[in-house]
């Protein structure tokens, strides 16, 4: 399908540990079109940090077939996985993960460096999508001076910046406040309404509504699928 950017089948993940066998994930089947906000929803350990990884290609399925933006991805080496998430994929991550010794718009610009992306380029869209998330104002300040929302946003800059194909969120509001919180995933929804395909792992019901897709997880399998309250909303709005 042209519109598709996520086509999983069948995918299984079973961690080894001694003895013991662990399903993290157990026939997995997921697709997911150009422009959807897919919110991936469930209880800790039920496996959406996995299936989130393994979308995001920083870990293989034991078995299955990953298609990512119309091309195979499940069997590549792990060079050219790596080539692949650079270009398709933004990670924003619980933790932030900015480094600390470098400014805000460093850590924006170093993934487009890792990309191989020009110096003129990389500053026109530093600036670009710092714009976007209002933080050009705090472009040269570090990490730890600014809040938990604030660091979020960097986050969100930084992996809007590649112009990926999909954001993958994994639990974007786990370490803010209840208003940073919201207004976290009140930008995610304004890039959603933008044109943004994003999936998101949360373990916080209340975040589902943002999304236009919810799927459920329980114990690595799919238990349930529905369309998010808010597009119902405004579906009825509509009619």
């Amino acid at each position: 399908m042209e519109n598709q950017v996520i086509k999983m089948q069948a995918i299984t993940k079973v961690y080894h540990t001694d003895d013991i066998e662990t399903h993290a994930l157990s026939g997995i089947d997921l697709e997911i079109n150009k422009g959807e906000f897919v919110s991936i929803a469930g209880p800790s350990g039920c496996g959406k940090s996995t299936l989130l990884s393994i979308m995001g290609l920083l870990d293989d399925a034991n078995s299955g077939t990953y298609q990512l933006n119309g091309r195979d991805v499940s069997s590549l080496a792990v060079a050219e996985q790596t080539r692949i998430r650079n270009r398709e994929v933004g990670f924003i991550f619980q933790s932030f993960n900015l480094i600390s010794d470098m400014s805000v718009a460093e850590n924006v610009e170093l993934p487009l460096i890792y990309a191989g992306i020009g110096k003129k380029q990389r500053r026109e869209r530093v600036a670009e999508v710092l714009e976007r998330v209002q933080m050009s104002h705090r472009m040269k300040h570090l990490p730890n001076q600014l809040s938990g929302g604030q660091q979020q946003r960097v986050a969100i800059a930084r992996a809007l910046a590649g112009k990926p194909a999909i954001l993958l969120a994994d639990e974007p509001t786990g370490n803010l406040d209840s208003r940073n919180g919201e207004k976290a995933m009140d930008l995610l929804a304004e890039l959603h309404e933008l044109g943004a395909t994003i999936c998101m792992v949360t373990h916080d019901e209340r975040y589902n509504s943002f999304a236009s897709r919810v799927i459920h997880l329980f114990d690595g399998k799919v238990v349930d699928e529905h369309v998010a309250s808010y597009e119902q909303e405004l579906a009825m709005v509509g009619a």
